[in-house]
């Protein structure tokens, strides 16, 4: 797995808000809601993504999920199929958001873990951005996350597409072990 860290901490443009909005479903106090979000039921490797990363073992909260299913016809290069996802995370504990070298850490940490997996199929891109927080009147820091497979076929894209999501789901919740051990030293 191809893996790519962007510190855009310095970007000129928007901030994203945390909560993100009225619509904004908190799948930590709410669980079962992830039932609520399309992409979820329509992909079961999200909903276990999401699940998962908003768990108790889970030191994150997730901000926003999609999905994006590009088909033969709009791919460029050779006919090859592309899915991708894109998840926007923060610390579960709030004061965590606002130290950017805790995001470093886990990037980091992340690629370290992605890129144990060889091969080209799957593409991640890793995103520290700027991130407000209107509730606690800061502005932090906040974990985009766009992985990327492609494919033969659609099904094949779709299918390394979870696989690597899988993986994904593995290195974050293992970070969260260790980070959850070094905070209780």
């Amino acid at each position: 797995m191809r893996v790519e860290i962007i510190d855009d901490t310095e970007g000129r443009g928007p901030a994203m808000a945390f909560p993100p909005g009225e619509n904004y479903v908190d799948l930590r106090e709410n669980p079962r809601a992830v039932e609520r979000l399309e992409p979820a039921r329509r992909y079961p490797p999200l909903r276990s993504f999401l699940t998962a990363v908003n768990s108790a073992d889970s030191l994150f909260s997730s901000a926003s999920a999609s999905t994006q299913n590009d088909s033969p016809a709009t791919v460029s290069a050779g006919g090859a199929c592309e899915f991708a996802s894109h998840a926007s995370l923060v610390f579960a504990e709030s004061s965590l958001n606002f130290e950017r070298d805790h995001f470093l850490d886990l990037t980091a940490c992340l690629k370290e873990l992605l890129e144990r997996d060889s091969g080209d199929a799957i593409r991640t891109v890793l995103r520290i951005s700027t991130c407000e927080f209107p509730h606690q009147n800061r502005r932090g820091f906040c974990l985009t996350i766009r992985l990327v497979a492609h494919g033969a076929s659609a099904e094949q894209a779709e299918i390394r597409w979870g696989l690597g999501l899988a993986r994904l789901q593995q290195a974050l919740l293992f970070k969260a072990r260790a980070l959850r051990q070094q905070f209780s030293e």
